[in-house]
């Protein structure tokens, strides 16, 4: 069912792919500085496990995002990212860099990236530029538990079931929150963004989204994942996501 995988939104962020020739296993994941190395360990032991008794290959690495930011975000990503990886006990092979200064366009006087978003289709293995209108389900309270300074990385995708599974995870509140849901676009994209000027048109949206979620469910262990219990989506044939638990 699952022909494609993308993420975007990627400014001083990265995108990587890791993909087995041999058994054609991906993995995706997005980076923000946090949780760099466990990240990179999970990856590698989520497609060794799909490529177990499969055909022979090699380990293939992609790396997207970042641009020549003002602050060195990007660049210092970029570093923690190829040395991650690098010290993983598998051989991996790099394929693609497209990272900070080779990610980079000017408009103007102002550095920007080039990519913002990718996808990868499964069955071949092509990586193309994207963006989508559909980021799937329970996009709020994802980026609640990232908003709020949680460090894991964790993966979303459950392969043996077949279901996307979001949580349970808890995340903290904030001080002043309804203050903080009223604060005009200008303010949230200067004060609540690495990098202000180079994010997409919906940042404002996605943020107050993500500030509303946190004001009304303060206790998400009790009011979103009741029982204890992951929100769980099976993708249907029509490309909808449906909640199935």
């Amino acid at each position: 069912m699952i022909q494609m995988m993308g993420t975007e939104d990627a400014t001083t962020c990265h995108m990587a792919i890791l993909r087995h020739t041999g058994s054609g296993a991906v993995c995706l994941c997005h980076f923000d500085s946090c949780g760099t190395e466990t990240g990179c360990k999970k990856m590698l032991g989520l497609v060794k496990e799909l490529s177990k008794d499969k055909l022979p290959g090699r380990m293939e690495l992609h790396l997207f995002g970042g641009f020549r930011d003002d602050k060195g975000t990007s660049e210092g990503l970029s570093i923690k990212l190829l040395t991650a990886f690098n010290n993983l006990p598998e051989e991996i092979h790099l394929q693609t860099a497209c990272i900070t200064d080779i990610n980079n366009t000017k408009k103007g006087s102002t550095n920007f990236p080039v990519i913002y978003g990718i996808v990868i289709h499964l069955n071949s293995g092509e990586i193309q530029k994207a963006t989508f209108l559909d980021r799937g389900p329970d996009q709020p309270i994802r980026s609640a538990r990232h908003f709020t300074g949680s460090e894991e990385i964790i993966n979303i995708y459950d392969h043996k079931k077949g279901v996307l599974s979001i949580g349970p995870f808890n995340y903290s509140t904030m001080d002043e929150i309804d203050l903080l849901c009223r604060l005009p676009d200008q303010f949230i994209r200067e004060h609540l963004s690495t990098s202000p000027e180079q994010e997409p048109a919906h940042f404002e949206d996605a943020v107050r989204a993500a500030l509303v979620q946190i004001r009304d469910h303060p206790k998400p262990l009790q009011t979103v994942f009741k029982e204890g219990k992951p929100r769980q989506y099976k993708l249907e044939a029509n490309g909808a996501w449906t909640r199935c638990n």
